[in-house]
């Protein structure tokens, strides 16, 4: 996998300390909108500090082939954050399965950049890692991410009780699959 691509609309890159204050502005900027859906996170998260270690350990995570996060940017605006696709994969390498995750900017969201991203990626990374599957955890309010991971062929697999911790309280999440 290379560091880079670029896709009708989009430039895809690996996070680096060069762009880690365009990363924080994003993340700053979406900082209550991405709230809903993540888990709540504290001010040092939105420091340069923070994000200069957190680009260096998804560069080493990239490195070592075990996952790999692309932050998005407009061609039009090669300078702004917009959004990111990131793939995890699952505690064991002989499962062949990855977690996507993605987030895309509040004022990007609808014009189709997590979908042009996904799926110019969902391929690349398939064949880098020899997968056999992708799944996609979703919280079951989330219908903009369930449309998005339906678009891109994923099926629902089931419910997954009481699996992450929101605003002090257990949630369920819904498990949705891709055979590849």
């Amino acid at each position: 996998m290379y560091l880079r691509y670029e896709t009708e609309h989009l430039i895809l890159a690996i996070g680096n300390e060069m762009f880690a204050d365009k990363i924080n502005e994003y993340l700053k900027r979406n900082r209550e909108d991405f709230s809903r859906w993540d888990l709540k996170l504290n001010d040092s998260y939105f420091t340069m500090e923070y994000q200069i270690r957190a680009v260096q350990a998804e560069q080493r995570i990239f490195l070592k082939a075990e996952g790999a996060r692309y932050y998005l940017f407009l061609k039009s605006a090669p300078d702004r954050v917009i959004g990111n696709v990131s793939f995890a994969l699952t505690g064991k390498k002989e499962d062949h399965a990855c977690i996507i995750g993605y987030k895309t900017d509040r004022d990007e969201r609808g014009k189709g950049y997590a979908y042009e991203a996904a799926s110019f990626l969902m391929p690349i990374v398939a064949k880098e890692y020899a997968l056999s599957r992708f799944q996609a955890e979703i919280l079951p309010e989330n219908l903009p991410s369930k449309a998005l991971i339906e678009k891109l062929g994923f099926h629902f697999d089931k419910v997954i009780r009481n699996a992450h911790e929101f605003d002090g309280m257990d949630r369920d999440i819904l498990l949705y699959v891709l055979e590849v």
